[in-house]
């Protein structure tokens, strides 16, 4: 287990980014990662930008920060299991290719997730 957690900052009103944040909390057994908008009180004292990163998952480990794909492979790192493995071979891929496959899927993430109201995280999983 990790001395101190991943701190994930996702965008509070994009469904996706609640719905894998709560697909996240479900697999966070062992308390690695914990859950928090990227305009709120965590994301201020961990030094975003005020307003934070909108359209980006931005995730703290430690004093390093991890946006885009590098962020996704960290938790992806974090879940264990085949999920390592998974995470383990996108080191592999050329860091461009991953952002780029991570900017698509974000730039069209209000077709996938439906309605942006759509809030999936419970308030036991969320830092704020």
């Amino acid at each position: 287990m990790r001395k101190t957690p991943l701190v994930v900052l996702i965008d509070g009103t994009c469904a996706l980014c609640n719905g894998t944040a709560a697909w996240l909390a479900r697999r966070n057994a062992v308390g690695g990662m914990v859950f928090a908008t990227n305009q709120g009180e965590v994301a201020r004292i961990a030094g975003e930008p005020p307003g934070g990163d909108q359209g980006t998952l931005v995730v703290w480990d430690g004093s390093r920060r991890l946006v885009r794909s590098a962020a996704v492979l960290v938790l992806l790192r974090e879940l264990g299991g085949g999920w390592r493995l998974l995470a383990w071979l996108g080191w592999f891929w050329p860091s461009s290719l991953g952002d780029f496959i991570y900017d698509q899927v974000a730039r069209r993430r209000h077709r996938f997730a439906g309605p942006a109201t759509c809030t999936r995280l419970s308030p036991y999983d969320l830092a704020e």
